[in-house]
């Protein structure tokens, strides 16, 4: 599998006792990032959106929708999503975990 650059992976898990989010911080060495501008005329102007879609060689990450998946090595101890401000981020929307075949991956689309 091709591969682009590395990419950091914030995992959401709710912290009962708290009540509030912790985010679990994974470094992934090797991934494919491709962004694609998406835009659509309606009925109240002009709508557009940046569409990102990845891929990770590595099926073993645990990867759900709501996650924060950042590009490069971030290092930010993340408290809230406001944290990752000013960084090429996107927030996972769907997972598959495409591991048939010769070549197993795990796709990731996120807006």
């Amino acid at each position: 599998m091709l591969t682009n650059t590395d990419i950091t992976i914030y995992n959401r898990k709710y912290d009962p006792e708290s009540r509030l989010d912790t985010w679990n911080r994974v470094y992934v060495p090797e991934a494919w990032w491709y962004k694609n501008e998406k835009a659509s005329i309606t009925t109240e102007g002009l709508k557009q959106a940046d569409v990102f879609t990845i891929r990770i060689p590595d099926t073993s990450i645990a990867l759900k929708k709501d996650d924060y998946i950042v590009k490069g090595n971030c290092d930010v101890a993340m408290e809230t999503v406001k944290d990752l401000g000013g960084l090429e981020k996107t927030r996972v929307t769907s997972v598959n975990y495409n591991t048939f075949g010769g070549n197993p991956h795990i796709k990731v689309v996120g807006a």
